[in-house]
């Protein structure tokens, strides 16, 4: 505010004297104006956000003040924890590694016109929520599956105030929603071969329920065919049968082979009955091999020995 300048009165007066006239003046004492004092601002409110924090919230904050006189106004910030003082945080934003959990936080703002302090603003308070736990990874295992093994679900989390992770469990089958599967192993039987399995997980701490994570699909894989029958250890009369049985998770035809047998004997390629003829040259011990193959190129062998005696 411009301040106007001191003004002076000046006294005259004229003298007659003999010698002929006489003009003198006087001054008069300095008078001073009046100035107008400053006004301190105040503050009006002050406003934390967000509301409803968690322990992964920055706080910020907005302040409405005025200033009587029209001058522009500062603001020094103390931010109060439980009540204490928050040492090193005077900026307008209090960053989430501050505080825990259930922690009450406010802040209290003094304004200043540069000339003169305001009276310091507390704000209300605002309490630290639960924060909700996360899911860093999901994957199922086995990674390379058939129609022949159990999916079971994995996942890797945290919870940011340190409580307790819980997981459900959702899974997918190409695409859509197994309504009734819900725990944390897809038994074998409710999928086949070509199938795209995923499963969702949902972290838990039992106060708030996370971001659901899904994790990559697997393909299920080709499953090799399984030989399920026994060999016979004795002959009919000087004729070795054995007639192998072979089941295919994928219900693909199978056939059979002999890897390693002695002369002579044979397997037919689709029943998988093996027949020798066996003559008393033909004392000895014998490695077998039998294979079961389907037409994706899975693969199953069974391996025995077979001794030949007559007595």
């Amino acid at each position: 505010m411009n301040k106007s300048k001191p003004f002076q009165f000046v006294l005259c007066a004229f003298v007659f004297s003999t010698i002929g006239f006489l003009f003198s003046c006087e001054k008069s004492s300095t008078i001073e104006p009046k100035s107008n004092p400053n006004t301190p601002p105040f503050i009006t409110s002050v406003a934390l956000f967000p509301e409803r924090p968690n322990n992964k919230s920055d706080l910020n904050l907005s302040v409405t003040s005025k200033d009587l006189d029209g001058d522009p106004v500062t603001y020094r910030y103390q931010w109060l924890k439980n009540d204490e003082e928050i040492r090193s945080e005077n900026r307008n934003f209090l960053k989430s590694v501050s505080f825990n959990k259930h922690d009450q936080i406010r802040v209290r703002v003094t304004p200043s016109d540069g000339k003169a302090d305001g009276p310091p603003f507390l704000s209300s308070s605002v309490v630290i929520l639960n924060g909700p736990p996360e899911v860093q990874e999901a994957w199922i295992e086995p990674r390379r599956a058939t129609a022949g093994d159990d999916l079971r679900a994995h996942a890797k989390g945290f919870d940011p105030d340190g409580d307790f992770v819980y997981y459900s469990y959702r899974w997918e089958k190409n695409g859509e929603v197994l309504p009734e599967e819900k725990k944390p192993v897809l038994e074998k039987g409710r999928f086949k071969k070509g199938d795209s399995i995923s499963v969702v997980v949902i972290p838990d701490d039992r106060e708030t329920e996370g971001s659901p994570k899904r994790s990559e699909p697997i393909v299920i894989s080709n499953s090799p065919p399984i030989i399920l029958s026994s060999p016979p250890d004795t002959l009919e009369r000087t004729v070795y049968k054995y007639q192998v049985e072979a089941n295919d998770p994928d219900q693909d035809p199978v056939t059979f082979a002999l890897k390693s047998a002695p002369k002579g004997m044979r397997v037919d390629r689709d029943t998988g009955l093996i027949h020798w003829e066996v003559g008393k040259e033909d004392r000895g011990t014998y490695p077998i091999e039998i294979e079961a193959a389907d037409k994706e190129g899975g693969r199953s062998v069974q391996r025995f020995t077979l001794i030949i005696d007559f007595k």
